[in-house]
């Protein structure tokens, strides 16, 4: 016998244990964080901190982080994390938007970092400035901006249009194996995927239960992003296609952008 579940609000009220499974081992971006926080120190901010994946290790090389996020769920789960840590005096958990970041505690910042695809969560041109114009705002005189985000070549889209994907199989301790499948939609006009996820588990015994979550990722160009942060009062931004830095270019699988802000823009309400 199967039993579903659907997230309706909160898309990760119901898979923020399921979303841990695939990413507690992804930290292939951790390593450009820390550099970056190394050389512009704290305290920093991190826009959609999720369940504390990067936070953490930023907090436990010593630095001063606030996380913001409004899935309550996933910050539940990065204070359970933190409550088990050393660093608990170390971080600060928002539950907020990113389009008002300039309201977290621990501000002015030196480090503001969009991490793993977070930008993409807010799914127009005008939430994605303000979410940037927000940052701008927060951010201290040598304040530095990080953005890692997917890059929209035209294979990425095919590929991911490819549906539906088997994305990952994980075996948890009780005996049960979890599949995540995905299957996405394109709405080219306004850069939107719309995003469905299910996760099967199938139990000891046999039975299966499937969790269904859904939501739109709004894709960016470089040369819009590069606009939209100079609209929002940065400037110098760089672009760089991978987590050491390459070079970008169409084929670059990630768009990680840096930027100033400029002295006009700093803590502006």
């Amino acid at each position: 016998m199967m039993k579903t579940t659907l997230s309706a609000k909160d898309p990760y009220g119901d898979i923020a244990e399921l979303y841990d499974l695939e990413h507690d081992s992804f930290d292939v971006d951790v390593e450009l964080m820390l550099n970056f926080a190394q050389v512009v120190g704290d305290p920093i901010l991190e826009m959609g901190c999720g369940s504390g994946r990067i936070l953490i290790p930023l907090a436990e090389a010593g630095f001063n982080v606030t996380g913001i996020d409004v899935s309550r769920p996933m910050l539940d789960r990065a204070g359970a994390a933190v409550a088990h840590s050393a660093v608990r005096d170390r971080v600060t958990l928002v539950e907020g938007d990113m389009r008002e970041a300039d309201q977290a505690p621990g501000g002015p910042f030196g480090l503001v970092i969009f991490s793993l695809n977070s930008l993409m969560h807010l799914t127009t041109v005008e939430d994605q400035r303000a979410a940037l114009s927000s940052a701008a705002r927060t951010l201290d005189p040598r304040g530095q901006l990080i953005i890692d985000t997917m890059n929209p070549s035209p294979d990425q889209i095919r590929h991911l249009l490819e549906s539906p994907h088997h994305e990952g199989s994980w075996d948890l301790p009780d005996g049960s194996t979890v599949d995540k499948w995905s299957h996405r939609r394109h709405a080219s006009t306004a850069q939107l995927l719309d995003t469905l996820l299910w996760y099967d588990r199938t139990h000891a015994d046999g039975s299966l239960t499937r969790t269904r979550s859904s939501f739109a990722l709004r894709y960016v160009h470089a040369s819009e992003l590069g606009m939209m942060l100079e609209l929002s009062g940065f400037i110098e931004p760089m672009f760089y296609g991978s987590y050491d830095l390459d070079p970008y270019d169409n084929d670059s699988e990630r768009l990680i952008v840096t930027a100033e802000v400029t002295a006009s823009h700093r803590h502006q309400g």
